[in-house]
């Protein structure tokens, strides 16, 4: 496993671009907690920028330590949606439910740790910078 920066950056947005969209969405109803769930896409990006930036743990490490952090930041968001009452009425469609929404994520985020740990992690496979 190697550092690629499209693959980076693309993987980081795709895990939290979600996370923004909600944030301002829910600024145009409820600006607090709007600005909080926008302050959770930004730590969670800012972290996957310092990993980045610094590269200085293997790549496996930061993708892992990347995908936890983009998967408590959504089960935060959720979580303070839900609690503002703004989580139903953001979505437009099929409604999703704050705990099916919880079992999702855990799934979803979970699951690609799982995948890179099988893939990469494992001995004998031992992660590359």
């Amino acid at each position: 496993m190697n550092w690629n920066i499209g693959g980076w950056f693309g993987g980081q947005l795709g895990a939290t671009l979600w996370i923004l969209v909600a944030g301002i969405l829910t600024a145009v109803r409820d600006f607090p907690t709007g600005m909080f769930v926008v302050l959770l896409f930004a730590i969670s990006n800012a972290v996957g920028l310092v990993l980045w930036q610094s590269r200085k743990i293997s790549c496996y490490a930061s993708i892992q330590l990347l995908i936890g952090v983009s998967g408590v930041c959504g089960l935060v968001t959720v979580y303070a949606l839900a609690n503002a009452n703004a989580w139903t009425q953001i979505q437009t469609g099929g409604q999703v439910s704050a705990q099916s929404s919880y079992g999702i994520i855990g799934l979803v985020y979970g699951g690609l740790m799982l995948m890179f740990y099988l893939r990469f992690g494992r001995a004998g496979n031992g992660p590359q910078t």
